[in-house]
C-alpha cells in the first residue's frame, strides 16, 4: 500500500512540475509579448511640419527635453563639446542596441535616447548640444529631431536608404561642409592614410536594403535620371552609394597611428569625437566615442558600449582602447564647432 501511495505521488508531482515549467514557458512568452507590444505602442511619429516627421519613443521626449533644460544655463559659458559631455552623461546606463535604424521598410528619421549604437550616440549628445546652442530657452524635442535630419541625411533628404550617411567619413566631411564640426587630425599629429572605402558595396548582400541589387546595371547618370529609371530601389541605392565610395576615395584619408597617440593626446579636448580607425579592408571607422578628459587627469571617453551592452564612461584611456583592440590602428579627431 506504502509503495502504491509513493507511486501516486510521484506521478502527481511529475505531472505538477510539468504543468508548472510549461505554465512558466507560457508566462514568458507573454511577458516577452508583452514587451513587444508595449514598444511598439511607445513608439510614435512626431510631425514638426507638413513636409516632414520623426518616429521617437513616448519616453524619450520629456528625456531630451531636460538635458536640454539642465544645458541652457551653459549655452554661452560652455564649448559644444562641454555640452556634449554634459548629456553623454546624463544619458549614462542607457540600452546598447544595435540596427535601430534599420527599423521598418521606409527610411525615416529615427531619434532614440534609451537605446542606441555608437554612432547614435555621439551624434544625439552632438545635436543635444548644438540645439542649446543655435535655439537657447526655444529648444525642444521637434528642434532637436530637424538638427538629428540635417546631420544623418545628406543634404537633410530623407527619400531612400541611400540618403542616409553611412560611413562615418561621410558623415565628417557633409559635417565640415555644414559648418558644424572641424577634421583635426592632422593637427593632431596625424598623418596621410591609404584605406580605401568601399565596404558597403563589397558586402551588399549583408545589407537588407540593398541584397536585391543588381549590380552589374550602369548606375544613373544624375539624380534626375534616378527618379525616372527603371531600376528596383536596391540599385538605386547601390549605385548611389558606390558613387559615394568613389568621392571619399578622391579625398586623402588621415588618421593618427596607434604609436603616436600618446604622444599627441594633449591636443585633444573633452567633447571631441573620437573615431577608431578600422583595419578591415574597405571599412573606415570601427567605433565612434566622446573623449572625456577624466578627474584622474586621463584622456578618457564615454561611448555606447557594445561590451558593455549601456552607455559608460569607459574604464580605458583612448590610446590603451587603441592599443589593445583588434582591428583597430589609431583615431581620427573631430572636434564640434
Amino acid at each position: 500500500m506504502s509503495k502504491r501511495i509513493s507511486y501516486a505521488f510521484i506521478f502527481a508531482f511529475l505531472i505538477i512540475s510539468l504543468s508548472a515549467i510549461n505554465t512558466s514557458a507560457q508566462n514568458k512568452k507573454q511577458i516577452s509579448a508583452n514587451k513587444q507590444a508595449e514598444s511598439l505602442s511607445d513608439t510614435i511619429k512626431l510631425s514638426s511640419d507638413p513636409d516632414f516627421y520623426a518616429i521617437t519613443l513616448k519616453k524619450d521626449i520629456p528625456v531630451a527635453e531636460k538635458i536640454m533644460k539642465d544645458l541652457l544655463p551653459y549655452k554661452d559659458s560652455k564649448t559644444t563639446g562641454e555640452l556634449m559631455v554634459m548629456a553623454a552623461k546624463k544619458l549614462l546606463g542607457n540600452e546598447y542596441v544595435a540596427g535601430t535604424l534599420e527599423e521598418g521598410d521606409s527610411e525615416d528619421v529615427r531619434v532614440y535616447l534609451s537605446k542606441t549604437d555608437c554612432i547614435i550616440f555621439v551624434e544625439t549628445c552632438m545635436n543635444l548640444a548644438l540645439t542649446v546652442k543655435k535655439y537657447g530657452k526655444d529648444a525642444n524635442f521637434e528642434k532637436l529631431c530637424q538638427m538629428v535630419r540635417q546631420s544623418r541625411y545628406r543634404d537633410g533628404q530623407v527619400r531612400c536608404y541611400s540618403d542616409r550617411i553611412h560611413y562615418t567619413t561621410e558623415w565628417i566631411r557633409q559635417g565640415e561642409k555644414r559648418g558644424i564640426v572641424d577634421d583635426i587630425t592632422l593637427k593632431c599629429g596625424g598623418q596621410v592614410y591609404d584605406h580605401p572605402i568601399n565596404f558597403m558595396t563589397s558586402h551588399y548582400k549583408s545589407y537588407k536594403h540593398l541584397k536585391d541589387a543588381e549590380v552589374t546595371k550602369e548606375c544613373c547618370g544624375n539624380e534626375k535620371e534616378m527618379e525616372t529609371c527603371t531600376m528596383n530601389q536596391a540599385t538605386k541605392d547601390y549605385n548611389v552609394i558606390a558613387k559615394v565610395e568613389k568621392e571619399l576615395n578622391a579625398q586623402p584619408y588621415t588618421y593618427i597611428p596607434q604609436d603616436k597617440i600618446k604622444a599627441n593626446e594633449k591636443s585633444i579636448k573633452s567633447g571631441d569625437i573620437i573615431g577608431y580607425m578600422s583595419t578591415t579592408k574597405g571599412l573606415d571607422i570601427a567605433h565612434v566615442v566622446i573623449a572625456y578628459w577624466r578627474p584622474d587627469g586621463k584622456l578618457g571617453f564615454i561611448h555606447a558600449s557594445m561590451g558593455k551592452m549601456k552607455v559608460v564612461v569607459d574604464e580605458k584611456t583612448i590610446n590603451d582602447y587603441a592599443n589593445d583592440s583588434k582591428g583597430i590602428n589609431g583615431i581620427k579627431v573631430i572636434r564640434v564647432r
